[in-house]
């Protein structure tokens, strides 16, 4: 299948009511900075809008919170802004109007929404996502089913990361949406590996040979992502390339990456965010997949993704 791409920027200038502590309502106004993409898809015949949303670090502060939580929370809550000084909890809803306005034929939203699985973020995230006009897509991040204190341990993942499975179709491993001409997945690396219960449904989807997108929070190696991850982030937070700088693979990756770059794949794209800059090149293999790598969502960055036949 042939697939081409052109990317340019634009910004979107918003106001948004926030409160102050007084509680009055006070206007600020923010720009979202958003990248905009067209993929060519052989064999289509209808056209698709996107907009794929990561890393907005959503924190609901509870008033009333003490103790470890509510330290974590004043701690982390300040550098969740974008630079005009609004909190991407002020953002968010602008993002879902914005989706309704747009008329996306889903919302995709690649990890780390919320910082943590709090029952005030959770609670809200619920209340934001029904406000949807359209389907969407939720995968976890690192950050949406963790606390600092149990980051990536085993009490974590069993007290937390069910609480996700509401958004998920009950299935924090692998889920996807249907739009007919093309198939969208979601798949967990949140632990910088794939998670190895997405086979054999990855692997089901596949053998349908229908165009598949691929939605991940962790990006898989390409010489773009490694490079630029290795200037910015002091460990490694890219999959593969462990010699250079990146995560060694387990076998679970690895096979997820032969499958998908396989010669006869169906994978047109691969979405991530994880790093919190906007990237784009390909992963190698039998076939060179496109990997788009989303900017941070409390940056105000957004990226609407458009998929046509080829023209």
């Amino acid at each position: 299948m042939a697939r081409y791409f052109k990317k340019f920027f634009l910004g979107a200038a918003t106001v948004c009511l926030c409160l102050t502590a007084a509680g009055c309502a006070q206007e600020t106004s923010w720009e979202k900075q958003i990248s905009e993409e067209t993929i060519y898809v052989e064999g289509l015949s209808g056209e698709y809008t996107l907009l794929f949303l990561t890393d907005t670090h959503v924190i609901i502060r509870d008033p009333d919170g003490v103790g470890e939580a509510a330290a974590n929370e004043a701690a982390r809550y300040p550098t969740f802004v974008n630079e005009e000084g609004v909190s991407s909890a002020e953002q968010f809803p602008e993002w879902i109007r914005y989706a309704n306005e747009l008329k996306a034929d889903a919302v995709l939203l690649g990890g780390d929404i919320i910082d943590t699985p709090s029952a005030a973020n959770l609670e809200w995230l619920h209340k934001q996502l029904a406000g949807l006009d359209m389907p969407y897509l939720y995968i976890n991040g690192n950050h949406d089913w963790t606390y600092p204190w149990e980051y990536m341990t085993q009490t974590g993942k069993e007290a937390y990361l069910s609480l996700l499975e509401p958004f998920m179709d009950g299935n924090t491993a692998i889920h996807s949406l249907d739009l007919g001409e093309i198939v969208l997945v979601g798949i967990d690396d949140s632990s910088n590996q794939v998670n190895e219960n997405i086979f054999p449904e990855y692997e089901r989807i596949l053998r349908e040979s229908r165009p598949v997108i691929v939605l991940a929070h962790v990006p898989f190696m390409t010489q773009s992502v490694l490079g630029r991850a290795r200037e910015i982030w002091s460990s490694p937070v890219v999959i593969g390339a462990g010699n250079w700088g990146g995560i060694y693979p387990n076998e679970h990756s690895e096979k997820f990456i032969s499958l998908t770059t396989a010669s006869d794949s169906p994978v047109e794209l691969v979405l991530a965010g994880h790093v919190h800059f906007h990237d784009s090149d390909v992963i190698e293999g039998e076939k060179d997949v496109l990997q788009l790598v989303g900017g941070a969502g409390f940056e105000g960055c957004g990226m609407i993704i458009h998929i046509k036949g080829k023209e």
